[in-house]
């Protein structure tokens, strides 16, 4: 059955249904490899890495797009995720507020900046960090810009690309579902340093 062999309810399915997130003539009580995978994806979408419906659509979509090529689509994808805990203020990317962001970013090498919406919560959080006074310096800044330009390089290095579907399909995909595997290895990283610094505790 094809909610067991899932682990998503009939109910759940159901409602990817109307949603248009899988084939309307899909019989939830029927049993199809294909479509198992379709709803366990989805399932990761939504609950792992915390997408909306929408989100996931838009992500699926890419994913069946034929014409897609890696490179666009993972620049593409990147348009749909919101970043890990920024969200969208009430100022503009355009806004003088946040020209000490855009200066720091060009320091490290990202002066031609996309206006999409990744880049306009990446330069708020800049911002707001200079204004809790946790800003970066620049070689603070230069640090994650490098390690995010390898990460970035490993994702690319890592493409089948031998096979141009399955090449934008691990583009789409991955770049959605590194995200927190980032985020996660930041913070056990963060556990490992905080680990070997001596003790502030008064004795």
């Amino acid at each position: 059955m094809l909610s067991q062999r899932s682990g998503v309810s009939i109910a759940t399915i159901k409602y990817y249904i109307r949603e248009g997130l899988i084939r309307s003539n899909q019989d939830p009580r029927a049993d199809d490899a294909e479509t198992v995978e379709q709803l366990r994806l989805i399932r990761g979408l939504v609950h792992v890495v915390g997408l909306s419906i929408l989100q996931v659509r838009q992500i699926l979509a890419l994913v069946q797009d034929p014409a897609a090529n890696p490179a666009t689509s993972m620049t593409d994808v990147t348009v749909v995720l919101p970043l890990a805990g920024a969200r969208p203020t009430e100022r503009s990317a355009k806004d003088a507020d946040l020209a000490s962001a855009r200066a720091a970013l060009a320091s490290a090498g990202f002066d031609d900046l996309p206006d999409v919406p990744y880049v306009t919560q990446l330069l708020a959080a800049i911002s707001l960090a200079e204004d809790c006074g946790v800003g970066m310096d620049a070689d603070h800044l230069a640090t994650y810009a490098a390690a995010a330009r390898a990460c970035a390089e490993a994702d690319f290095d890592n493409l089948p690309l031998d096979s141009p579907g399955k090449a934008a399909q691990a583009a789409v995909l991955g770049t959605a579902i590194y995200d927190p595997i980032l985020v996660g290895l930041r913070r056990l990283a963060h556990r490992e340093r905080a680990a070997h610094l001596p003790s502030t505790q008064p004795q």
